[in-house]
């Protein structure tokens, strides 16, 4: 799916998707294309952990100026709430600039199995024009220029930022201490456990790097397969990763990252991604939630932003018109 955002000079507004989702070869436009010029800036504006639930937030206004509204989940416990939320926050404000919202723990934080709560907010978030990204990806640009393809996923925990070895006493010491499993659910009545987030984990982690590599190749191989793992990809694109959860130890604060008491914990909230981000097809950036502090680094090739909101603590540094330029 694409996403058209206007030539960074014009400011024109956004165009809504123009197709759905679905295998297919990359169109004529595409395939036709010259070749690349330079990469048009996208202004991202990010948020995330706004945790409605436990105190009213307002979007700022005016709003930032933006291209493109990023929030690796975090706005409350069920994710057909959160897309509401949002909704009914920008009211409409954000023209026909693209939003997108990839669910982090919090969104399965009220019970409803994870596949029941994804089949309604896509949906949902079509309606209302959010797009919500489960292991799956959107485009922003122009189809005929270079682009920024966005790919989403929660990305659960592995449990094995401590090393593979340690990942089993993890997930133990997890199964009665880790909030989420007695408050989100893997099917009916069925407790969301350490193993079903790192069997998540695995899934979200092989889109991404399948992603990862189909933009860094362009539609030169893949527009040219039955099945491609993306579609609507071309010469010139860059990729941005967004997931709800953080891909490395370095995303957290110090207290956090090398905890004095309960090593465990600092599992919970990251997974070791650095070598996807040092390799080649790295994407340009990593935009993450489910942290305390915001940060901004660079791991390898890639610059990591998280901009969360923590009212009990002022001095996180959060900013509600947070934007970066890539």
């Amino acid at each position: 799916m694409t996403l058209h955002v206007p030539d960074p000079e014009a400011r024109a507004e956004v165009h809504a998707p123009a197709r759905p989702e679905g295998p297919a070869a990359v169109p004529a436009a595409l395939a036709a294309r010259s070749a690349p010029s330079g990469p048009a800036p996208f202004r991202l504006w990010i948020l995330s952990d706004l945790r409605v639930d436990r105190a009213a937030h307002v979007l700022p206004d005016p709003l930032p100026d933006f291209d493109a509204l990023l929030v690796p989940g975090g706005i409350a416990p069920g994710l057909c709430r959160s897309v509401r939320w949002l909704a009914d926050a920008l009211g409409g404000r954000q023209g026909r600039r693209p939003v997108v919202l990839v669910p982090g723990p919090a969104e399965y934080l009220d019970g409803e199995p994870v596949g029941e709560a994804l089949a309604e907010a896509l949906p949902l978030g079509a309606a209302l024009g959010i797009t919500v990204l489960h292991d799956g990806a959107v485009r922003l640009g122009d189809p005929l220029s270079p682009g920024l393809v966005i790919l989403g996923a929660t990305l659960w925990t592995d449990f094995a930022l401590d090393g593979v070895e340690n990942a089993r006493a993890a997930r133990a010491h997890a199964r009665s201490r880790w909030t989420v499993t007695d408050k989100a659910a893997s099917a009916p009545g069925v407790p969301f456990y350490p193993h079903d987030a790192a069997g998540a984990h695995a899934r979200s982690r092989a889109f991404i790097e399948d992603g990862l590599n189909a933009v860094a190749v362009g539609a030169g191989l893949y527009g040219h397969m039955p099945n491609p793992v993306l579609r609507d990809i071309g010469p010139g694109d860059r990729a941005a990763v967004v997931t709800g959860f953080a891909p490395s130890r370095s995303c957290l604060p110090p207290t956090l990252a090398r905890p004095v008491l309960d090593p465990w914990r600092v599992c919970w909230h990251a997974s070791a991604l650095d070598a996807v981000m040092e390799g080649w097809g790295a994407p340009v950036v990593w935009i993450h939630g489910n942290v305390p502090q915001a940060c901004d680094l660079r791991l390898g090739r890639t610059r990591v932003v998280s901009n969360p909101y923590d009212p009990g603590d002022p001095t996180n540094g959060y900013d509600a018109r947070r934007t970066i330029l890539v």
